[in-house]
């Protein structure tokens, strides 16, 4: 199930008058922030999965694995908002994903790569994303339960919280109680991931 399909409001981005408005609700982990720029990122994510032959429903993930990144990169600092709309950046980090994936999937054509000047931007990129998506990976194994399952099923699987609480995935037994869960884990992430301040950025 695609996450897009059934997330509201139709229009998240409708409380945010300005880009440093939406900028300051990302920095605070708020949901509705986090659907605006995955709406307005989505088209993006759709484009670039295409463009880099990856299969039809690898859209999601692309967008899903970006934006842990890009909010690992507002709480640590990296990314400081310029005026710019946050969405904008998030689509950078979409491209570098997409690529990596696609690298992964190609794996016929390492001994290629393998030939690549060492200093070559693209493949110090898909270099550090590949060791940017271990570092998820690692945070959540950090983060123990419930909080891993809580964020791997929507952030990266991609369920509904109605489909969560309907399957009865967690002990949370309303959509509320489980949205309130997920924020509180969020931070978590984030804090532990504060503590890898030494990571490349991809």
């Amino acid at each position: 199930m695609r996450m897009m399909e059934w997330l509201a409001p139709s229009n998240p981005c409708r409380q945010f008058d300005g880009n440093e408005r939406l900028f300051q609700a990302l920095k605070r982990l708020d949901n509705t922030a986090i659907l605006c720029v995955q709406t307005r990122a989505m088209p993006s994510a759709r484009k670039f999965a295409q463009q880099y032959g990856l299969p039809p429903d690898s859209a999601d993930e692309v967008l899903n694995q970006s934006t842990l990144i890009f909010l690992r990169k507002i709480a640590d600092g990296s990314y400081q908002f310029q005026g710019h709309a946050p969405s904008t950046y998030l689509v950078e980090i979409m491209r570098r994903v997409a690529l990596t994936m696609t690298r992964k999937q190609q794996k016929t054509h390492e001994s290629l790569e393998n030939h690549h000047d060492l200093h070559d931007p693209d493949v110090e990129a898909a270099h550090r994303q590949r060791e940017s998506a271990d570092l998820v990976r690692q945070f959540l194994a950090q983060i123990g339960e419930p909080c891993k399952t809580v964020i791997q099923l929507h952030h990266i699987d991609g369920y509904s919280d109605e489909e969560v609480v309907r399957q009865g995935w967690t002990r949370y037994s309303t959509t509320d109680s489980l949205k309130i869960k997920r924020s509180d884990c969020m931070k978590k992430l984030i804090q532990i991931a504060q503590k890898w301040r030494t990571t490349d950025n991809i």
